[in-house]
């Protein structure tokens, strides 16, 4: 396998299959040729710029569609191409993904390639085609050794879910929990490589959609207080505050952190998981 390291991508397969799950294709429609570009430029910046002449002829081949472009979705693709290393340089990885998936592979996060209208009808159907891998892939009865270069999927679909881009239904995470236990169950060599690997993985799956809280053990009732003594006063609880994704519907804020366009939210959605989304991608209900 030539395995390097523990992360998702710290092997040679895993980055075939991640050059294979990032390849244009044969896309001719303008508008979807972009998206994947800016695609390639985050999740697999070198080949953008090993391959640009090859993208520079697909795009002027679909000038016609980039017309209608927004025009800064046209000026963040003419600078990517005129300089690709140079574009490509900066990484967007966050920390909690970079401990799942390592290091390779890390390019920046061009929004205005990623976020314009038409674009999420492309990326949704991107995000569900690597579901719909992923699936297959953990369905099967295998060992570590032959399904660890295909997950490299799982790491594009942490990065899309995080960017809030896409998400898998919870459910759907649980089925695949529970495929990738049975597998690295039937993992029975090199135990002592696979468990960091493994805790790897199983973090991915949390970043994708965090276990459900397990209930705490049951205190001890505390004796009751005597007649005369004085009850504590109740805390008193603050507004709810209501927001509601374009996706996943509305949600309850748990808590929030950072500021600007990097601030997140802890929300609670109708399912009962708690998701971190960035505070840009929502809007407060009011009431």
């Amino acid at each position: 396998m030539g395995t390097w390291g523990e992360g998702l991508y710290d092997n040679d397969s895993a980055l075939d299959e991640l050059g294979d799950l990032l390849a244009l294709g044969d896309e001719q429609d303008g508008l979807r040729l972009v998206v994947r570009i800016g695609l390639q430029a985050w999740m697999n910046p070198v080949h953008v710029a090993h391959d640009s002449d090859e993208l520079k002829r697909r795009v002027d081949a679909c000038d016609g569609d980039l017309a209608h472009l927004p025009a800064d979705t046209r000026a963040a693709l003419v600078a990517l191409l005129a300089n690709p290393e140079a574009a490509t340089e900066k990484s967007s990885r966050t920390p909690e993904a970079k401990a799942v998936i390592g290091g390779y592979c890390d390019g920046p996060r061009i929004d205005a390639l990623l976020r314009f209208p038409g674009a999420q009808g492309v990326l949704d159907e991107f995000g569900e085609s690597l579901a719909k891998r992923l699936d297959g892939l953990l369905a099967v009865e295998q060992d570590l050794y032959e399904v660890a270069g295909s997950l490299a999927v799982l790491g594009v679909l942490i990065e899309l879910s995080q960017a809030g881009l896409w998400q898998p239904a919870a459910s759907r995470v649980a089925l695949w929990r529970a495929g990738f236990d049975a597998i690295d169950k039937a993992t029975k060599s090199e135990r002592g490589f696979w468990w960091k690997y493994v805790r790897r993985v199983r973090a991915g799956f949390d970043l994708l959609a965090p276990r459900p809280a397990t209930a705490a053990p049951a205190r001890p009732q505390a004796r009751r207080p005597r007649a005369n003594a004085a009850a504590p006063a109740p805390a008193q609880a603050g507004p709810v505050q209501r927001f509601l994704h374009p996706k996943l519907g509305t949600a309850i804020l748990v808590a929030r952190s950072g500021s600007g366009d990097d601030e997140r939210l802890d929300l609670r959605f109708e399912d009962g998981q708690i998701r971190k989304i960035l505070a840009r991608f929502v809007t407060p209900v009011d009431g």
